[in-house]
């Protein structure tokens, strides 16, 4: 039996292929079973759109009939896809499907050691989009989003400013940080306050590597823009991208844009396992 458990949220499409063959890779490297979770609307929230009177009913009755019917398809889709992908080659393997508000849903990451979303749902796009927000945000669970880049990878970027959003993520990456996997630390003083400076230090992750057998290397990110067009600049090469997940509140990104926004809408650039 696997120690960890990888969960995959499926929708039923084309695009849950990638990130069921990222979990594919991933779960030899965590020694993690991988679930497969389908995650459709409650279709009693229907219910509000109803106005007075029969007519209200039938029309919510007749949506929520067509909302269960699609959910069906998709569902059956998944598990399809599920077991084609998984073969018989994982025992441990299981999927599910959950009827649930995506907050509530998202209580399905508890004691998960990653999740594992199309980049699609993380850029706050498609049905998935609300769940793996609340499972990144309200339950910490880390998040990996598989772009390009080899899994296991041989080069990483680390986004290190101190925070615990980033030794979060530093944590959540330990299995991929292997001996011989070229590290390089990624390190700004904007955005920084006075007292973070000493916490941000890049020498604080370089020890904490060294004792894993991995010799970092550091660069201190510039660039005229945004930081998180830096990082994503910085770590170009990269097979993956590692950072902490709204260090700032998700209200104050959404206003005023931020480096987790600009790191989970990427299109390009090497995959992503980001913590909050």
């Amino acid at each position: 039996m696997a120690r960890e458990r990888i969960l995959v949220p499926l929708q039923g499409a084309q695009s849950d292929e990638r990130p069921l063959e990222a979990a594919l890779k991933l779960a030899p490297l965590f020694d993690a079973d991988i679930r497969g979770l389908f995650v459709e609307p409650d279709p009693a929230t229907y219910m509000m759109w109803s106005g007075p009177g029969a007519a209200g009913a039938s029309v919510v009755s007749t949506a929520i009939d067509a909302v269960r019917e699609e959910s069906d398809r998709a569902c059956e889709d998944a598990k399809a896809r599920f077991d084609r992908m998984l073969g018989g080659d994982h025992p441990g393997a299981s999927f599910k499907r959950i009827t649930d508000s995506p907050a509530e849903a998202a209580e399905q990451a508890r004691l998960i050691r990653l999740l594992v979303a199309c980049p699609e749902a993380a850029a706050g796009k498609g049905s998935l989009a609300d769940f793996t927000a609340s499972c990144l945000v309200d339950e910490a669970c880390p998040l990996y989003v598989p772009r390009s880049g080899e899994i296991a990878p041989k080069r990483v970027c680390m986004a290190w400013d101190g925070s615990k959003e980033a030794a979060r993520a530093a944590m959540a990456a330990d299995p991929l940080l292997r001996p011989g996997v070229e590290v390089t630390i990624l390190h700004s003083d904007r955005n920084l306050d006075y007292q973070d400076r000493a916490a941000a230090a890049p020498n604080r992750l370089t020890h904490w590597l060294a004792a894993r057998g991995i010799e970092a290397k550091s660069r201190k990110v510039a660039g005229k823009g945004g930081l998180g067009e830096g990082l994503l600049d910085a770590a170009a090469d990269s097979d993956l991208l590692v950072a902490g997940a709204y260090g700032h509140s998700r209200i104050t990104q959404f206003i005023f844009g931020g480096v987790t926004r600009t790191l989970l809408q990427a299109v390009d650039g090497p995959s992503l396992l980001i913590a909050h």
